[in-house]
């Protein structure tokens, strides 16, 4: 059921903090500007919404990129992505975890955060998506 109001979905694959960070501040805007919107983490993205992995900075992020986001975490010039995701929960955000990323890496539901609301297959999120006037893939 659609709430009437204008629909933002994103799908993130990438584990880059820079990206996922990215993402996550482009739905967090939308959703404070009103918007629903709906975020699907898939594949690499998927071990963002792990417990204790959600703001690590590794091997998935760009080395010539990685200092920077550190030091930008250091010095809060940048938001970690757990505070980025309880801010999209706070604005009526909705967070789902792929099913299939999920047997990929072998996780299950009591290994996510309390922030996924839903566990779903690509096809339900789109279902869920399919009015969307803006969707982004990262």
């Amino acid at each position: 059921m659609s709430s009437g109001r204008e629909k933002v979905a994103l799908i993130v694959n990438s584990a880059s903090y820079d990206r996922v960070s990215y993402a996550l501040t482009i739905a967090v805007m939308s959703a404070a500007l009103g918007r629903e919107v709906l975020v699907l983490f898939t594949y690499g993205a998927l071990r963002r919404l792990k417990k204790g992995s959600t703001d690590e900075v590794g091997g998935e992020t760009e080395v010539t990129v990685r200092e920077t986001v550190k030091q930008g975490l250091q010095k809060g010039s940048l938001q970690k992505i757990s505070a980025l995701l309880k801010d999209l929960k706070r604005f009526g955000g909705k967070v789902y975890a792929c099913v299939s990323a999920m047997a990929f890496h072998n996780l299950t539901r009591e290994e996510l955060i309390e922030e996924v609301d839903q566990v779903s297959g690509i096809a339900a999120f789109l279902e869920a998506a399919k009015d969307a006037s803006i969707m982004l893939y990262v």
